[in-house]
């Protein structure tokens, strides 16, 4: 069992280097293992002398297998480390951080030394040190967790007992010939990145579904897996097949249902509480399909990258990106909240995506082009309790599940890029419901991967303290509407963690989002009017500053006043 000393000198700087050198090998060995593919193919002549040249060069290749196998192993389990590794190192600064806002010590053990006068240890204060003991026991744990997984891949490396099938003359030589759904999202980049283009896209052909949403590889796959998923397969003469396409799918089964409703209608059957849920969730996944569909096919610029129909009954989830989110110098992620569904939320997120670019590109100086944003509807978000009766809004489950798949996709975005040798500066800014899936997602993610987060309109920050997330809490923000928001806050601490806008350590945006256009003034309006007034474009000659100051946080200008 790994221990806190152990993890004191864990670093991940050190994991990307190894990573770095062992592919480099994996790369040339494959080249190699080509050049004599070909060598022995030229062979042509027969006789004893061409058959011994054969036989040797197919020894060779044998042995060089073997050799690749080991380095593609290697790769991989150094991959794996590098996630572990990441989120250590970033509970251990989490950890270090808490402990001296509360002015607690962490011994050698992992022990957690506070020796303050009992008056000081205030409810707060008190939860903040709960806190600290769970990041802490959360560190070592990820840590033994990487004991026990890759040591085992590393000692069987070391002992000559690893073995993989895939051969020079498997699909892709020396690699696995598909993803294992085990793969953290590091494993899944340096795969991808060892395979050819063509490689590629022969998997995206096979299972498109897979791939649209697999993190850890480039955007631009993504969404030409989910091309195929939604509007249908393609020929070899480049045309759509019939049938292929899920909003076909969906079609066809909501006819065939919408059929037997017809048959019961008419033979004076009543309908059954179950063909009607059906019916229902089926007009649901298509109204979801066909909103993706619509503002895909208005916008070129538009990339559908996830597309996951889960269940029947439940929401479409995607995410759109605008712009190139592959070599993007900013890349914002937008969370939005409750209600959210491709069919009632994708042209409003979109909008406010649009607004976060422009803000960013503007307020923040970002040059035309450099900045990408995507609309994230990625997690089943809480319906609305009064339409509903559902009150999923008022626990944390939902954002807890949402977290663990927002968390996936940001680490996705980043261990591609790194893969490449490309920085990023990343900012998911989070709105209502979806800001406590963000807190949820920043409480686990690893050291590197978020540059900024933004909390607006938020009912709870997931954390007691701002240290505990996984962000530079100098780089960890807060804009607050003062009037007509309502959420703010109404979650209870317990289980939604403290409003951002209380949490010591935070960075504040301006609130003040007068000058939005459809910012409600009228003190008598609904309290909850302004919930969504923070992405609002501003009115001719007016400011939205609360918009302006997101703009500078992505474009990575902002500083803290």
């Amino acid at each position: 069992m790994a221990t806190w000393a152990d993890i004191q000198s864990w670093d991940h700087n050190a994991i990307i280097e190894a990573e770095d050198l062992i592919e480099d090998e994996v790369r040339e060995a494959r080249e190699i293992i080509a050049d004599l593919e070909h060598a022995a193919n030229d062979i042509r002549s027969q006789g004893e002398g061409p058959d011994r040249m054969r036989q040797r060069l197919t020894e060779i290749q044998d042995k060089l297998d073997s050799r690749l196998n080991e380095l593609t192993e290697y790769a991989l389990a150094t991959a794996e480390l590098h996630g572990y590794v990441s989120r250590v190192v970033a509970k251990r600064k989490s950890a270090w951080e808490v402990a001296a806002e509360i002015g607690a010590e962490i011994t050698e053990s992992g022990y957690i030394k506070w020796n303050i006068p009992e008056r000081e240890k205030t409810t707060v204060a008190q939860c903040k040190y709960d806190e600290l003991f769970d990041t802490i026991a959360d560190a070592i744990k990820i840590a033994t967790e990487a004991e026990d997984t890759v040591g085992p891949r590393y000692k069987a490396l070391a002992d000559g007992k690893y073995a993989m099938s895939e051969g020079r003359h498997s699909e892709s030589a020396g690699l696995a010939d598909d993803a294992d759904p085990s793969w953290s999202p590091e494993e899944v980049s340096v795969w991808w990145a060892l395979l050819s283009e063509s490689e590629r896209e022969a998997l995206i052909n096979r299972d498109p579904e897979k791939y649209g949403n697999l993190n850890g590889i480039d955007m631009a796959s993504r969404a030409k897996a989910n091309d195929l998923v939604l509007n249908g397969r393609i020929d070899a003469a480049g045309n759509r097949i019939p049938g292929t396409s899920l909003i076909e799918k969906t079609e066809n089964e909501l006819k065939k249902v919408e059929g037997q409703i017809e048959a019961l209608h008419n033979a004076g059957i009543p309908l059954s509480p179950f063909l009607g849920q059906r019916h229902e969730a089926l007009r649901n996944r298509l109204a979801d399909l066909q909103a993706l569909e619509r503002n895909l096919q208005n916008d070129s610029e538009l990339r559908l990258v996830a597309l996951e129909p889960g269940k029947l009954g439940e929401n479409v989830r995607a995410a759109i990106a605008i712009g190139d989110v592959d070599n993007a110098k900013h890349v914002t992620t937008f969370v939005p909240g409750m209600t959210t569904s491709c069919r009632r939320s994708t042209d409003l997120n979109l909008r406010y995506a649009r607004n976060l670019i422009h803000a960013a590109e503007t307020a923040g100086g970002a040059e035309e082009g450099s900045v990408a944003a995507v609309a994230w509807m990625g997690y089943e978000a809480p319906p609305d309790p009064w339409e509903t009766a559902d009150p999923s809004v008022a626990f944390p489950g939902k954002a807890q599940a949402g977290a663990e798949k927002l968390n996936g996709f940001l680490t996705g975005i980043h261990s591609w890029r790194s893969e490449r040798g490309m920085d990023v500066h990343q900012t998911p800014v989070t709105h209502s419901y979806g800001s406590l899936t963000g807190g949820f997602a920043m409480r686990d993610i690893g050291a590197d991967v978020v540059d900024d987060f933004v909390y607006t309109g938020s009912p709870g920050s997931a954390v007691q303290s701002v240290g505990t997330l996984g962000v530079d809490p100098e780089h960890t923000w807060v804009s607050a509407i003062p009037l007509h928001d309502a959420v703010q806050g109404m979650g209870p601490d317990g289980t939604f963690g403290r409003d951002p806008k209380e949490l010591e350590g935070i960075g504040h945006l301006s609130g003040d989002a007068t000058g939005g256009d459809g910012y409600n003034s009228d003190p008598n309006a609904d309290k909850y009017a302004n919930h969504s007034a923070y992405f609002y474009e501003a009115k001719k000659g007016q400011h939205n500053y609360s918009l302006e100051d997101i703009g500078e946080v992505i474009a990575g200008k902002k500083e803290r006043l």
